[in-house]
């Protein structure tokens, strides 16, 4: 849906966009999501991702669970589902 940030939070503007939902899917098949405030998408959240606990999704133990989601701006598009106007969007786990 975007090639780059600045487009991403125009829209985000325009639409009165107020989270922004990360989601990745875990290894037993089930959705997870990573939701923050669209004030905090930010070019560091594209480059260097959000930081989570993957023991609770079941990627790691707990002892090795430190891992990162990588947002992928073309897969962006509004949650019609969602509470408040949100932008969802798939990405990759490392």
């Amino acid at each position: 849906m975007f090639n780059n940030l600045k487009e991403a939070r125009q829209f985000c503007a325009d639409n009165e966009i107020k989270m922004v939902d990360f989601m990745m899917i875990d290894l037993d098949g089930r959705w997870r999501h990573l939701t923050m405030p669209v004030g905090r998408f930010t070019e560091d959240t594209l480059k260097n991702g959000v930081g989570f606990d993957g023991s609770n999704y079941g990627f790691a133990p707990i002892e090795k669970s430190d891992m990162v989601f990588i947002p992928d701006l073309k897969s962006a598009y509004v949650d019609r589902f969602a509470e408040v106007p949100t932008l969802a969007m798939i990405g990759d786990v490392f």
